[in-house]
């Protein structure tokens, strides 16, 4: 039993050292300041698809493979990324000034992760481990204390640059960030 534990302990948190989502987590926490909201959103959100993944794992021990919602998910993060590069100048063209709301943060992160875990590797693989050892509890309990140490990691160093670096900066580098994923995602 602690062996299904550690080993999706394990995959998960290396897994997640380098992924995708990461980086998009990371531009979240760079543009916004609530650093528990993007935290938690992002968490709960990559839990909740793991779960799936793993329930249908141990159930029907088959995989999500979808090339057209990698697609989809690319495009969208690219225009994503566009129009915040783009977004000073209209404003500037109509003289507008809007604040983020308070709540975004955590609203922003969780559909954001929900959307780009969809058939991402970290969620067949916690699939695959329920399917193999049959354990979705603790499968599920690996996961998610793998996710909460690669996102809080990733969230509150972010957040302590976000600190040190002006407005425009973060927001160009998050743009660029959401640039680069949907690449990601439409060239993997």
């Amino acid at each position: 039993m602690l062996e299904a534990f550690f080993i999706a302990l394990f995959f998960t948190f290396i897994s997640e050292i380098a992924d995708k989502t990461q980086l998009i987590i990371l531009g979240l926490a760079l543009r916004y300041k609530s650093a528990f909201q993007v935290f938690f959103g992002a968490l709960i959100a990559h839990s909740f698809m793991d779960a799936i993944a793993i329930m249908l794992g141990y159930f029907f021990s088959f995989q999500f493979q979808s090339n057209i919602i990698k697609i989809i998910i690319g495009i969208a993060f690219i225009l994503l990324g566009v129009y915040g590069l783009i977004k000073p100048y209209i404003k500037k063209a109509k003289g507008q000034e809007k604040k983020i709301e308070t709540k975004m943060p955590f609203a922003v992160a969780f559909l954001t992760v929900l959307l780009s875990e969809f058939g991402d590797k970290t969620q067949i693989s916690s699939g695959l481990l329920a399917a193999k050892y049959l354990l979705p509890l603790h499968i599920f309990l690996g996961v998610f204390l793998a996710l909460a140490l690669a996102i809080g990691l990733n969230v509150f160093i972010g957040a302590k640059i976000a600190k040190k670096i002006p407005a425009n900066k973060i927001k160009i580098a998050t743009s660029v960030l959401f640039i680069l994923f949907g690449m990601i995602s439409l060239l993997s």
